[in-house]
């Protein structure tokens, strides 16, 4: 086989060759040449065992910036198990990244793998990178309050949750925490020694963990700008996360069964009917240079599910929410959504509801940093007015003398 790169023949590519010819792992060799793995890899080179008892045990303690990188990963939720092993995963486009936090990871044991296994459901090898450690020497590490640690040590740790979990959309920060008792610890110690406000939004990826968004741009300008002389030693840490870039409009579309009725209107509208609602969802952001994507489609569809879906199908809008109860019209409608979907999704950018397909609206409404500011639309408010019913002239109904209820026809 002949090196791509070196021009060699080689009865195998390896790692080992491709490393000192070129610095690249096979992995990224087999992307820079558009080749599948299939015709790089012998037999003999798939589906490997990886014994726990190859693994060295470290001699020496581990020092305060391998204790934070574990910190931080633990509290992202990136440390999982596996076959006796402890595993950080990793992806190829940020082997830099893996490989920088080997370099501190190794004091506990970690070892670099590159792994390959022939999957199933696709039919051809894949390629996985990961650092591995024995359970054993691993346990307990990251384990600790972050209530309870010097605040540079909680930042260190943010910092490492930052570079490798840390998402950037429309120039706010979220972070995903595995743990709830994590996530408000770190909250309070950014609230009260910084003045930095995270809002806590019910959509975290784990089961027992908490997303947090910072509250305004302010916010993750200045969380960032704390974090930056961290940042800045984690390769692609600060160009990934405040770099400019190209953008792009995705557009998710979610489908609802509901009923609704139009209160006054003049034609049959005002009676109880109903149909399919197609919700198109657009965001427009930059396209994220490690991930390739303005937003993942199962977050932005969890997002519209939790906060859409679930509240209108196979429900009456009118009284599935109060700001819908006098008019349920698709513009309304649109308002609505727009306001529990941009806490979430500050990239928004327009919505399309069809109530048939004859018939729907185009919706932009406010960014979330003015939708914070408005506190949402008065359009919507009406009647959850408190000044409602309090002008002088509502005596005068009351005044009115009700007269008797008289039959006016039978049946």
């Amino acid at each position: 086989m002949r090196c791509l790169e070196c021009g060699s023949e080689r009865e195998r590519l390896t790692n080992g060759h491709l490393l000192a010819c070129c610095g690249l792992t096979v992995h990224e060799y087999a992307l820079r040449h558009h080749l599948p793995l299939d015709l790089i890899l012998g037999p003999e080179q798939v589906n490997l065992k990886d014994p726990v008892s190859s693994y060295p045990r470290p001699q020496a303690q581990p020092s305060q910036p391998a204790r934070a990188l574990m910190r931080g990963l633990d509290w992202a939720g990136l440390l999982t198990v596996e076959d006796g092993f402890s595993v950080v995963p990793g992806e190829v486009r940020r082997l830099d990244l893996l490989l920088w936090a080997l370099q501190w990871l190794g004091e506990y044991g970690y070892q670099f793998r590159q792994e390959y296994h022939y999957a199933d459901d696709s039919h051809r090898v894949v390629a996985r990178n990961r650092l591995k450690a024995p359970l054993a020497c691993v346990a307990g590490a990251g384990g600790a309050d972050p209530g309870s640690l010097p605040e540079a040590d909680v930042l260190d740790g943010l910092a490492a949750m930052v570079a490798h979990a840390g998402e950037v959309h429309s120039a706010y920060l979220f972070l995903d925490f595995a743990r709830i008792p994590v996530a408000e610890a770190v909250a309070a110690v950014l609230y009260r020694q910084h003045g930095i406000g995270l809002e806590a939004l019910d959509l975290s990826a784990h089961p027992e963990g908490r997303l947090y968004r910072c509250r305004r741009r302010e916010d993750s300008r200045r969380l960032l700008g704390l974090l930056n002389a961290r940042l800045s030693e984690i390769p692609g840490a600060r160009e990934r996360l405040s770099l400019p870039g190209p953008e792009a409009s995705v557009v998710k579309e979610l489908v609802f069964d509901a009923a609704h009725f139009i209160t006054d209107h003049p034609a049959k509208c005002s009676n109880l009917h109903g149909g399919r609602y197609r919700l198109q969802v657009e965001i427009s952001d930059r396209i994220d240079p490690v991930t390739g994507c303005v937003v993942d489609y199962g977050y932005l569809k969890r997002v519209a599910t939790r906060c859409v879906v679930d509240r209108f199908d196979h429900h009456t809008l009118n009284y599935a929410a109060p700001e819908l109860a006098w008019r349920s019209s698709t513009e309304l409608l649109c308002v609505y959504i727009w306001e529990r979907l941009i806490p979430y999704l500050p990239g928004l950018s327009e919505l399309k509801l069809y109530e048939t397909t004859q018939s729907w609206c185009r919706y932009s409404g406010p960014d979330l940093e003015a939708f914070q500011s408005s506190g949402g639309d008065p359009i919507l408010r009406h009647f959850q007015d408190p000044g409602l019913g309090r002008m002088p002239w509502r005596r005068l109904a009351a005044a009115t003398p009700a007269g008797p209820l008289q039959v006016v026809a039978e049946r």
